[in-house]
């Protein structure tokens, strides 16, 4: 029933996409005329019906670019964001291929305008579309309607996570049907659907839509044959490991020449892409600051020269970017005599000279590491970077403290503008928070850590 359920569904899709599609083409028309008037669109010699050709045209081609970005599936248990992506995607394909045949044709100046028209209505209006869909089919199958039937095949250490997260999300729309296994399990309050040998037979007398194998470790022998048995009967089925139950973050499967490759973490800077785009933001924003804020290290620079002996730069060995050590630089903001002292400082350290607590307090005293981030060991934003006594000490103590160094270290990043930043602060929850920032980074997330940055250094009471 849900196969067709899904068919359906997805001629829905195609029939309202085209609805969309054609609608978009046509509004770009007529917005171009009342925007351009009339006259206008005689002086660039537009041709109605070869306008209206090639918009309907690049309807046609959305719908097939909407089945090539994977559009036209069930989206049941996957986040709208990535369901928008492929959206963007799909708009953005076509764009690119009207673009490049309007510069062939020599006629871009035509057809620029409405091009763009039709890309960001048809985009809008599928995510809109979209959104009201997903509302309304979670809300039916809350109220146990459009329900797709699982079973479960093998018991292991994920079995009951698992069920736990079907039963408190009816708006998922699935129904566990019962679970095979080598014996009951009085515990996990479902039908015991019998041996593993009982399953062909159970296959082909009830209709079921998916199969979840979790086989324990025990139960490993049995994998081929289950798999070979939905196959044989055409149902689709996922493998949930045993092992994972053992892994705290997320696990993502990728592909190394062909083969399946699981990783423990998503690091968005492993990407070729991703990193030199970060490093052309890292110099073109380094230097920037360098050139705004000259004036006033020269003059902090000279404060510190006049107000205490000893030099102006305070140079220490940090862990960077794959448990490398560099030299960081900052403002000396203590009295040579405690150089050598590698103990966190607090608030009005009785170590720090008078210019020194007052660079500290508004971060001055962070400003020559924009040349370290010119010169590459650092970035604006990212973990901060520890020396290495203490990354000696927290590995042995803090879990998960080295992931940190799977990028640069920045500047500034989203431990401290969450205000845990300090000897006070909790090392664990400092790190949790490096780990997010290391799995979810994106230029926009740089941004907003930069602008909360500025907001922290003069308005967070903890300011150092």
């Amino acid at each position: 029933m849900i196969k067709q359920n899904q068919t359906t569904l997805n001629t829905l899709h195609v029939i309202i996409d085209a609805v969309i599609s054609f609608s978009a083409c046509i509004a770009s028309y007529y917005l171009m005329i009342i925007i351009f008037n009339m006259n206008m669109l005689i002086e660039y010699n537009y041709s109605v019906k070869a306008a209206l050709i090639v918009l309907f045209g690049m309807a046609a081609l959305q719908i097939l670019c909407n089945f090539s970005c994977d559009l036209y599936r069930s989206y049941r248990s996957t986040g709208f964001a990535f369901e928008v992506l492929n959206i963007l995607r799909s708009g953005l394909i076509v764009f690119t291929i009207m673009i490049i045949l309007v510069i062939i044709m020599s006629r871009l100046y035509q057809y620029q305008i409405p091009l763009m028209f039709y890309f960001f209505a048809n985009t809008f209006s599928s995510v809109l579309y979209r959104l009201f869909l997903r509302n309304i089919l979670r809300y039916l199958r809350s109220k146990g309607y459009n329900k797709k039937f699982i079973i479960i095949l093998g018991i292991n250490d994920c079995t009951e996570k698992f069920i736990d997260k079907i039963t408190s999300s009816p708006t998922l729309g699935y129904e566990i049907a019962g679970y095979f296994d080598t014996s009951p399990h009085s515990k996990l309050g479902l039908p015991y659907l019998g041996t593993f040998k009982k399953l062909s037979s159970y296959l082909g007398k009830c209709q079921i839509d998916e199969a979840l194998i979790m086989l324990s470790d025990k139960s490993q022998p049995y994998l081929g044959h289950l798999v070979a048995i939905c196959d044989n009967r055409g149902i689709k089925f996922s493998i949930i490991p045993n092992m994972f139950s053992s892994f705290s973050s997320r696990i993502y499967i990728s592909s190394f020449d062909g083969i399946p490759v699981m990783s423990m973490r998503k690091v968005p800077l492993d990407k070729i892409y991703n990193k030199v785009t970060k490093r052309v933001l890292d110099i073109l924003g380094s230097s920037i600051m360098i050139i705004l804020t000259s004036p006033l290290m020269i003059v902090v620079a000279i404060i510190i020269k006049l107000t205490s002996p000893g030099k102006i730069i305070f140079c220490q060995q940090r862990v960077g970017l794959d448990k490398k050590p560099f030299t960081m630089y900052k403002f000396r903001s203590m009295r040579t005599e405690t150089e050598g002292d590698i103990s966190g400082t607090e608030k009005n350290d009785a170590r720090c000279t008078k210019i020194g607590l007052f660079i500290r307090k508004f971060s001055i005293d962070e400003l020559p590491q924009l040349f370290n981030v010119l010169k590459g060991n650092m970035s604006l934003v990212g973990p901060r970077p520890e020396i290495p006594y203490y990354v000696n000490e927290y590995r042995k103590s803090v879990p998960l403290y080295m992931v940190k160094h799977y990028v640069k270290p920045g500047i500034t990043g989203w431990a401290q503008v969450n205000d845990l930043r300090g000897n006070d602060t909790s090392i664990a929850e400092r790190i949790k928070l490096d780990i997010y920032y290391i799995e979810h980074w994106s230029i926009t997330f740089d941004i907003k850590i930069l602008l909360m940055t500025v907001e922290k250094i003069f308005f967070s009471k903890n300011a150092r």
